[in-house]
């Protein structure tokens, strides 16, 4: 009699987490907190090894901190809530990577790549941009493997390095709004008072002028008919993405739920239906995707159980040292703040300062002092400031997966022409948010 396969524990261990982040949703025991957030210990301990050097350096730190400002303030209970809290994005990465499985067997996703093919040459960036930033607005990094066959490892390096560029402008654009990127999930653990559809508006506002200025910056020649034409092969794919979009809306308008627990509910259901539409095959096919997948974000779970842990503990640090109650009392301009948000987070990325450590401090920052900032504006700049980190920082995931996927060289792309962007995109972004600040203060 055959055996059946046996399932990998770690896998088995994210798929408890998933299933207990669900039911803490519903029921918010603190037995059950405390349990799962056992869990995600051992799965942390389990998956420890097989996590990137880089990743495994980034989350000593973080850890290190934790600790070290738990041992010197008593904030043990704060670090443990932090683990504790960390569980529903354990769902969470387990959402997108079902939401991923269920785009490759889509038909919309292959007609809009082969719709970009048939671009002219002069007019590919263009589909570049904007086909990475509407579909990286649900598959993220995984977007890079889409469209880097089209260009091919066997082009010449100009070209693979330009459409890298591309690709990198266009997606991490979608930081900006897309309730599917990590930058969104930990904005609404600390800033959970946002009405998430000033963010999408706001966002989406920002995304299509960032649109606009990437392709008067680097495709003049081209021109804005060659982006019309660019999105017009993209419009197939509109429709899911603003139903996803939607259904999030819907759950948060119609239950007490938060943001991300409204994710974690509606997406996969969606993503199901959609799937079962295709057939029992498509659907076994994705499921078994997923499965499989799940591994690869052990290094963003780790990360993020950490920041989570020593963001709660900033938070006790900030009220013992005084340090809150000094900074408010300078009563700094609106601007300075938004520009220490999206400009010191870039600065440090350049760096090799992972988003990771920099928005963690800055929303503690925004979550326990009033600054006297609208809500929405202080989350907008910190998703500026990790879109820009993700576009240049050294240690970002998507600069990495971009070199790696186009053959080109990582300092290439971190250090190279989006640094021109980032600068005249950036400055004009923190301008329109304290212009906004002006006007609803």
């Amino acid at each position: 009699m055959a055996r059946s396969p046996r399932v990998p524990l770690a896998e088995s261990l994210l798929a408890l987490l998933w299933l207990a982040a669900l039911v803490r949703i519903f029921w918010p025991d603190p037995g059950m907190a405390a349990a799962s957030g056992g869990i995600l210990t051992v799965y942390i301990a389990v998956v420890f090894t097989r996590v990137r050097r880089q990743m495994q350096i980034l989350f000593g730190v973080l850890g290190a901190l934790a600790v070290i400002l738990a041992v010197w303030l008593d904030g043990w209970g704060a670090l443990w809530q932090g683990v504790e809290n960390s569980v529903i994005f354990a769902a969470f990465f387990g959402t997108l990577t079902l939401l991923r499985a269920t785009a490759d067997q889509r038909p919309e996703i292959t007609r809009a790549r082969t719709l970009v093919d048939r671009l002219k040459p002069d007019e590919r960036d263009s589909g570049l941009l904007v086909g990475t930033s509407i579909l990286g607005s649900v598959l993220v990094v995984g977007v890079m493997a889409i469209f880097a066959p089209i260009v091919g490892r066997e082009a010449p390096s100009g070209m693979r390095l330009g459409a890298a560029e591309a690709c990198q402008r266009g997606m991490c654009l979608a930081c900006l709004w897309s309730p599917f990127w990590i930058a969104m999930a930990m904005s609404y653990e600390h800033l959970p008072q946002v009405p998430l559809w000033q963010v999408l508006v706001l966002g989406l506002s920002l995304n299509a002028l960032g649109l606009v200025t990437a392709q008067l910056m680097y495709t003049r020649d081209v021109g804005m008919a060659g982006l019309g034409r660019a999105l017009a092969a993209f419009l197939p794919v509109v429709p899911p993405v603003a139903l996803a979009a939607a259904v999030v809306l819907a759950l948060k308008a119609l239950t007490p739920f938060g943001t991300l627990q409204c994710l974690v509910l509606g997406v996969p259901v969606l993503c199901l239906a959609a799937l079962a539409v295709q057939g029992r095959e498509r659907l076994w096919i994705a499921v078994r995707q997923s499965a499989t997948g799940i591994g690869a974000v052990r290094a963003e779970i780790s990360l993020l159980t950490a920041a989570m842990a020593l963001g709660q503990v900033l938070v006790v640090a900030l009220e013992a040292s005084g340090f809150g109650t000094w900074l408010a009392g300078l009563e700094p301009p609106a601007w300075t703040m938004l520009l220490m948000a999206a400009g010191g987070m870039t600065v440090l990325a350049f760096a090799g300062v992972h988003q990771f450590v920099t928005a963690t401090v800055m929303l503690v920052l925004f979550s326990t002092i009033d600054f006297g900032i609208d809500p929405l504006l202080l989350m907008m700049s910190v998703l500026l400031g990790w879109s820009f980190s993700s576009m240049t920082g050294l240690s970002a995931v998507s600069v990495a997966s971009a070199a790696a996927m186009f053959a080109v060289p990582v300092e290439k792309i971190a250090y190279g022409h989006n640094l021109r962007f980032v600068a005249v995109f950036g400055g004009a972004g923190v301008a329109i948010l304290s212009g906004l600040d002006l006007m609803i203060g």
